[in-house]
């Protein structure tokens, strides 16, 4: 394990023995990996949605509910509804994902993604996947043992009606029989080691035709796809950046 998410991932596991997440998202072992987007930030991320999207504030409204229903994340006033800022990268991260679909002409994608925090982006996909007129084939979610059993926990509670396949992150994604996948890794594919990158190059990324990565950590590379990059907006740090391919 990266030794990034070893706190995170032993977190998990005595929730997990706990079989309690009701608060999770507001414990500092949470929050440093996956509830850090500050005030600010959120304003920025609501501001490009609204710009650039074609997500109203009743859509935007309705997801916010729905993930802000479990975990007790920290909320702000952005006058219209009081929610976590981490909802608006995740909205926004959608629209990018969706829009680029549509671009590509790929409007019924099997979506492979690597590292899925507790599932606040799936569930984004998925929710504004009809306004770009995508019908998701499937969905798949590659992590952590710890991190997949919260993922399975918190996307069952807030919609049941979705058909998640997780995989272990030791299988490096080995066992998706899936081809012509869509792949997602938002700010995971590049903090791994050399060791799992590589990994994932030799066993995942055969399967894959396209993708969305933001990308962190360390300066993009050329990982076997011909790929175009732009730089994060808002950037929330050094190395950030998007990489479509």
């Amino acid at each position: 394990m990266d030794s990034i998410y070893y706190k995170f991932s032993s977190f998990l596991q005595n929730i997990s023995i706990n079989n309690n997440i009701s608060t999770f998202k507001n414990n500092k072992a949470c929050t440093y990996m996956l509830e850090h987007v500050s005030y600010e930030q959120g304003l920025e991320y609501l501001t490009l949605i609204k710009k650039h999207s074609s997500f109203n504030e009743e859509d935007i409204k309705n997801y916010c509910i729905i993930n802000d229903k479990i975990g007790e994340g920290n909320k702000y006033n952005y006058k219209f509804i009081i929610t976590s800022p981490s909802n608006f990268r995740y909205i926004f991260y959608s629209y990018l994902i969706l829009n680029y679909l549509n671009s590509i002409k790929n409007n019924n994608p099997t979506i492979c993604e690597v590292g899925g925090g507790y599932g606040g982006l799936c569930l984004a996909v998925n929710f504004f996947s009809a306004k770009y007129n995508i019908n998701i084939d499937s969905y798949n979610i590659i992590d952590l043992p710890n991190v997949s059993e919260l993922q399975k926990k918190y996307i069952s509670m807030n919609n049941s009606l979705l058909k998640i396949n997780y995989y272990s992150s030791l299988n490096y994604g080995s066992e998706i029989e899936s081809n012509n996948l869509f792949l997602i890794s938002n700010y995971c594919f590049s903090e791994l080691s050399n060791e799992n990158q590589h990994n994932y190059i030799t066993q995942l990324f055969p399967k894959v035709s396209n993708g969305f990565m933001a990308w962190n950590f360390i300066p993009v590379y050329n990982f076997g796809f011909k790929h175009y990059v732009e730089d994060e907006y808002p950037k929330t740090g050094d190395f950030n950046k998007y990489v479509y391919f």
